[in-house]
This record gives C-alpha cells, structure tokens and sequence, in this order.
C-alpha cells in the first residue's frame, strides 16, 4: 500500500511539475515569485533589527524594506549579475529622492497633494527608457506615499538611507547570487516548456477524435497558439551564449520550427479525421494511442502505435489525413528528439545569432510597439494631435490624477492614495484604451475580492504570528506569479496583504476596507475613462497597425524565398522571417485579444479563434514554405513567387508590388510544377500559401485541412 501511494504521489508530483512548466515556458514566472516572497521576507526580518537599531518603529522599517525589496525583484528580473548590481546601485537614489520630496512639501497640504499629481506624471514618462525607468517611477512615487503618510521628518532621514541601502544590498546578494536565474537552466526551462505544449496539442487532438465537437477544436486552436507563444519564448532565450552548451541557436531554431509544422498538419490531420465520422474503431484506436503517446512524449511508442496506421484501405478522403497524421506523427518524434534536427547550409556560431523576437524581463514584448506603429499610421488627427505613444500617456496620466484627487478627497482626507496609486498602476503597463479598460476592471474586482478575503483572514490569523507571516507570504507569491495571466490576482493579494498589515497596525475595521475599496474604484474609474476620453489609442487602430506589420513581415519572408531560390539567400535569412512573422502573429493576437492579458487567456473563444484562423492558417503555410526551402542544399527549378504575386497585390492593395528581380528573372515561368520530389513539394506549399492569402482576402475560413505537403518535411520517417 505504501509503494502504491509513494507511486501514485510521484505520478501527481510529476505531473504538477510538468503543467507548471508547460503554462510557464522558461519559468520566467515561477523564478520571479519566489524570489521576490524569498527578498520581501529576508529584507523584512532585517529590517526589524535594522529599524530598531537607527530610531526606526521596527514595523515601518519593515514596510518600507519590503516595498524596496518587491520592486526591485521586478526591476532585476532577467538581468545580469553585472547590470543587475548597476541598476540596483541606482535604487537607493531614487528611494531616497521620493522621501526628501515628501519631507519638503510637508506641512503645504495643496503642495503635498500636487505632489502626486506631478510624480504620477514623471512615472509614466520615465516608462520610455525601459523596464528600469518603469520601475525607478514606481519606486520613487511609492517612497513619497510613505513619507508623506508616515510624516518622515528631517532627523529621520539618515536611518532612511540606512533601511534603503540594507534593503537593496540584501536583494542584490540574493538575486545575483544565491538565488541567481542563471541562463542554461531558463533556457533548458524553455525548451522543455515547448515540448510539454507540443504534448498538450496532441492531447487535445485525442480528446477531439474521441468526442468531436466545436468545443474540443477550439481548445485545440487555443493549444496550437500556445505552442507558438512557447517557440516565440524559447526564441528569445536563444540570444544568449549559453545555447552553444546545447546545440548551436540556429539547429535550435530549425528543431522548433520543423515541430511547429508538424503539430500544425497534426492538428489539421486529426480535424479532418473527426469531420468524416466514419472511420473504423481500429483505425480510431490506433490513432488515439498515437496521440496519447506524444501527449506522454513516449516517441518510441508513438511511432510503434503509427506503424499500426498502414495498410489501412479507406476511401480518400479518410486515407489522406490518416497517412497525414502517421507522417506527422513521426515527424514530429525527430524534431522532439535532440541531435536529429536537419542542418542547413548556413550555421554560424550563437554569436553571430540574431533572434526574431527580443524578450523584456524574460516575457514576450506587449502591445507598446504596435500602439506607437498605430499612432504612427494614424494622419487624421491634427498636426498638434499628433503626439507620441508615451506624450499622449503623459497627458492622460496629468489629467487623470488632478481628476482622481478631486474625486478621492471627499471620500476620505487621510486614505485618498489609495485612488491616486490605482490611477498610477492602472495607466501603466498599458499601451491602448482597451487594455486599460481591462486593467482598470481587474484591479476593481480584485481589491473587491481580496477585502473580503482580508476579514476572514483577519480572524483566522489573530493571535497567530506565524500563520500571519505564511499567509503574507503565500499573498506576495500568487501576486507576483499570476500578475501577468490577470492582474486582478495581484490585487486580490495586495488586498490582502494590507489587511493583515492594518491588523498589525491596529488600525483594521470592515469600513477601513470598504474606503480602501471605493478608492480603488475612483482612480479605476478615472483612470480608465480618460484613457477612452482623451487622446486614447483605440484598439482598432492597433489592430489596423498590427495587420499591417504582419502583411509587411509577410511580403519580406516571400522576397527571401525569392533570393534563396535564386541562389542568392541563406536559410539563417529564411528561417529568421519566420520567425519574425511568427512574432507578428503574437502582436496580432495581443491586438485582436485585449482580454486575454500577457498571457492572452482564453483563445479558445468562438469569436477570437473566428478572428485569428485567417492569419494563423497563413503564418502556418508561410513557415512551412519557409522552412522547406532554408532546408534546400541548392536552389531548386522552380518558381515560388510566381501564384503568390497577384495574392500578395490584392492583399495590400499595392498593385505595383514586384517579387520578382529585375536584374535576375526566374529562370521558370508560371506553369505546370517541374518534375522532382523537392521541387514538387516546394510548388505545392507556394500554391498553398496563395490559397490561404486569397481565403484571407475573401474573409474564408482558412482552417480546412490541408493535404500533408504543408509541413517541411518530405517522406515518411515512420520506419
């Protein structure tokens, strides 16, 4: 019985481990959780001595600790030991000039309130220069909070710069030593993040051969842009050094691209097979082991399970995807299999690697680039309209936090902050009007759900030091793990969090929390209606911006296949606007999909996958063509660009577009497909893609199957 439990516990164990991985490529997420609860608690417990040694209240030195200690895991997150220790040494800086602004307006109530106004303003215009000018604005709009609500005075500014220095040298010696991310393992993070979503995909295609319906295809759409978000990640990590320990970047990028296709004609297979309704049970029971062994990543067993999938004589229209989803299947065991990826002519060092998507703080880049692309584009406007993404925030950001005072004061003289920080945190870290929308709701319903929570826990902890600490702590990591799936979380947590300090404070009641609740509604409330009002960057037009940018990346990948089949292209270029279409395609959704946050949770809505089948259906078909000519030794006889000319002109409306080159014509013009096996499949893609651009263009639904000669990959790797 003992070994049946330690079993069984091990299996649940594992799979924990592996959804953690899977939901968390990289364990971007996972490392900054748990070192910010590891630096909030380690500063917290010095601050205690530290405080009480310099003249301090130990609980304030605790606070103020911790709140240096919370930002500055956001702000080393992803860096080097090096930069990590220079953009720490600036932190006790701008802590420090956030207090002695507080102590200089002390005593001026109308000064000491502007003060946020004018510090809400300067922290959204330092956003510009990066993630470490974002979080310097919060850090030092936080420390004039304190000290103007703790009434910091002249004498106590000395042990001020001594709880900030502590505070910061305590998290650098934990975040660039003892709790160092170090490259190798976020990069093998990663890549065992894509596996595991690859192993997603073919669950969900097991579940749709086994109970076909809407519902189970689109979660399977959903797994399918999963696993490019996961390529896009792992792409990212490919930068650094490190990859030449694994394989060189651009074998990596090959080995992801080619199981990328493989999923796709999978996925497709699988859809086609359940649409036909006909199929023997042996013939569905095969299938189905074939697909739960990759969900396992058993490849030895799937390709013995897709073995069983030969001489099977079904009409053609089950026949195709059955021998599709056989190939696929083995395909995709190469690519899963480290050391078989193909390798083409082009092989440079890591070094030399350029990725096609540059990660900020170890996540994909948001919405901010297509925003600023959008207002770009935009000639409507009036000239003096025309402001930048960060001048039109700056203004929203003024008006915003005057509005916020105006309306937060009445409610409450001594806890108005608590709008003008939801005002702060709501216009940052977004770039349209929708996202802030989304925002602005999620911070409301989160503080609403975390007061309720705060009483209960109020009560179950009182008298219970240690259950207290443990609760914080656990607040401090869902906050930090989940803040990028949806942000409500983290304010339930903060709200939580402060409960239990108030309680600590002496100064909990039930309507303390409702104030704090209302609060938080106004600065939502305004924050989000001036965002609509006033010079906002509509979600439409980023949208627009995003399609724009992906037609172009696309117009860029045909003109590389171009050069390659003319003999004057690498594949290193081929594969890397691939990539970079892939990365459109991401840009795309974020656009498309406000709601689903950084994450974009929930793709597998109705309207959303209606939305994005097009373009993920032309990403797919592009990579493939991509893919399969970067892998070619020497340029085929045949001409590529020729079906995709007239699509691409009726595409962008640009009906003097030219992929062919004036100085070297395409030594074969449109015709039938030459003979040869390579040239063949490389027509048929071309042919493929042209249909897809054409689906587009009519506004089809571009998510039929297609025959197998979508992926790569041009024989059977089954034996």
């Amino acid at each position: 019985m003992t070994s049946g439990w330690t079993g069984w516990a091990r299996q649940r164990a594992r799979t924990t481990v592996n959804r953690a991985v899977a939901a968390d490529p990289g364990l971007t997420r996972w490392h900054l959780a748990w070192r910010a609860t590891l630096a909030v608690a380690c500063v917290a417990i010095l601050e205690h001595w530290v405080g009480s040694t310099v003249g301090l209240p130990a609980l304030a030195a605790m606070l103020l600790g911790g709140m240096v200690a919370l930002n500055g895991s956001f702000l080393l997150a992803g860096r080097t030991r090096g930069d990590a220790v220079l953009t720490a040494a600036g932190m006790p800086l701008v802590a420090f000039a956030g207090v002695l602004l507080a102590v200089a307006v002390a005593g001026h109530a109308l000064l000491s309130r502007l003060g946020f106004v004018v510090l809400t303003v300067l922290a959204v215009y330092v956003r510009r220069f990066s993630v470490r000018g974002l979080n310097y604005g919060l850090l030092g709009w936080f420390s004039y909070m304190f000290g103007t609500f703790a009434r910091v005075s002249d004498g106590q500014l000395l042990p001020l710069v001594v709880v900030f220095v502590s505070a910061v040298a305590v998290l650098v010696i934990l975040m660039a030593g003892v709790a160092y991310q170090r490259p190798q393992t976020t990069l093998s993070a990663a890549l065992r993040g894509f596996d595991l979503r690859v192993a997603a995909v073919a669950r969900a295609c097991a579940d749709v051969l086994t109970d076909p319906g809407p519902k189970t295809e689109r979660e399977l759409h959903a797994r399918r842009f999963q696993v490019l978000e996961a390529a896009l990640i792992a792409e990212g990590h490919l930068a650094s050094p490190v990859a030449a320990e694994h394989d060189r970047a651009y074998r990596l990028r090959t080995r992801l691209l080619t199981a990328e296709l493989a999923v796709e004609e999978l996925a497709t297979a699988t859809i086609a097979l359940a649409d036909s309704g006909r199929l023997p049970y042996p013939v569905v029971s095969a299938s189905t082991a074939t697909l739960r062994a990759l969900a396992a990543l058993d490849l030895d067993g799937a390709r013995e399970h897709a073995r069983q999938l030969d001489g099977w004589n079904l009409p053609e229209t089950e026949g195709l995807p059955l021998t599709s989803l056989a190939d696929a299947a083995g395909r995709l065991c190469d690519a899963l299999r480290p050391g078989t990826t193909p390798k083409h002519s082009h092989d440079p060092l890591t070094a030399d690697f350029e990725p096609g998507v540059r990660l900020v703080a170890g996540h994909l880049p948001g919405s901010a680039a297509t925003a600023a692309d959008a207002l770009q584009a935009s000639t409507k406007s009036p000239r003096w309209l025309r402001l930048s993404l960060n001048g039109r925030q700056c203004v929203q950001a003024g008006l915003a936090s005057v509005l916020t005072l105006l309306c937060a004061l009445p409610v409450s003289a001594t806890r108005f902050y608590w709008a003008m920080l939801a005002c702060l945190i709501v216009l940052t870290g977004t770039a349209t009007s929708g996202e802030t929308l989304v925002k602005g709701t999620h911070r409301v319903l989160g503080t609403a759900l975390g007061a309720v929570v705060a009483i209960a826990a109020v009560h179950l902890t009182r008298g219970h030091d240690t259950l207290v600490v443990a609760v914080m702590s656990v607040c401090v990591f869902l906050s930090v793990y989940f803040f990028r799936v949806t942000y409500g979380v983290l304010a339930f947590g903060i709200t939580t969090l402060m409960g239990l300090l108030y309680n600590a404070l002496g100064e909990f009641s039930d309507a303390l929390l409702v104030t704090r609740l209302e609060e938080t509604a106004i600065g939502a409330g305004v924050a989000a209606l001036i965002a609509v009002l006033v010079l906002p960057v509509h979600n439409r037009n980023t949208t627009a911006a995003a399609r724009d940018a992906f037609v172009r990346d696309l117009v860029s990948l045909v003109k590389a296949v171009r050069d390659k089949t003319a003999g004057r292209g690498c594949g290193a270029d081929l594969l890397m606007s691939a990539r970079r279409l892939d990365a459109r395609m991401h840009q795309l959704a974020l656009a498309t999909h406000p709601w689903g946050g950084a994450t974009l949770a929930g793709l597998d809505n109705a309207p959303v996958a209606r939305r994005l089948a097009s373009y993920s259906a032309i990403t797919v078909r592009a990579k493939a063509l991509a893919t399969a000519a970067a892998l070619e030794t020497s340029p085929p006889d045949v001409d590529l660009v020729a079906p995709l000319t007239m699509p691409l002109r009726r595409l962008t409306g640009d009906y003097t577009l030219r992929l062919d080159t004036p100085h070297s014509p395409m030594r074969r013009p449109p015709g039938p497909a030459p003979a040869g096996r390579q040239a063949r499949t490389l027509r048929i893609l071309a042919d493929d893609l042209a249909g897809a651009l054409d689906g587009l263009r009519a506004g089809g639904d571009m998510t039929a199957w297609v025959p197998s000669s979508q992926t790569a990959g041009t024989g059977s790797h089954r034996s």
